[in-house]
């Protein structure tokens, strides 16, 4: 399980939002140390409890950004923070639950989601943003 690194291609150009990937990426990173040191459920779900509510956070933020009027990918987008969110809450509620959870194979989906969601969906969010004079 490799850790997530911020680079420039995960730049999308709009200083808040990079900040806000940055902290992302660090808490994805935590809960996969987290996994990787053996810690126990309090830890864990602990560092993945911070994720979620950071991510639920970042996305009410970003989509306070959107105009849905003038940004075209509007509805997609959303639909992508909603599946995320979804898929991420499903996952803690079944880990704080007591449920048998492959913690591992939740960081590579959530690193692969990041990744992918910020390289793909939020470069056009950038895009759109930067040409509406954020940066």
């Amino acid at each position: 399980m490799a850790e997530l690194a911020w680079s420039d291609d995960l730049s999308i150009g709009v200083a808040e939002v990079d900040a806000q990937h940055k902290r992302l990426i660090g808490l994805v990173n935590d809960v996969a140390e987290a996994v990787r040191a053996g810690a126990g459920r309090d830890i864990a779900g602990a560092a993945l409890r911070n994720l979620c509510d950071y991510a639920v956070e970042h996305f009410a933020s970003e989509e306070a950004l959107m105009d849905p009027e003038s940004y075209p990918e509007y509805d997609m987008h959303l639909g992508q923070h909603m599946d995320g969110t979804t898929r991420a809450l499903d996952f803690l509620q079944a880990f704080s639950q007591g449920e048998e959870v492959d913690m591992a194979q939740f960081v590579a989906f959530l690193s692969d989601w990041v990744v992918h969601h910020v390289m793909e969906v939020d470069q056009t969010l950038g895009r759109h943003l930067r040409s509406r004079g954020a940066a």
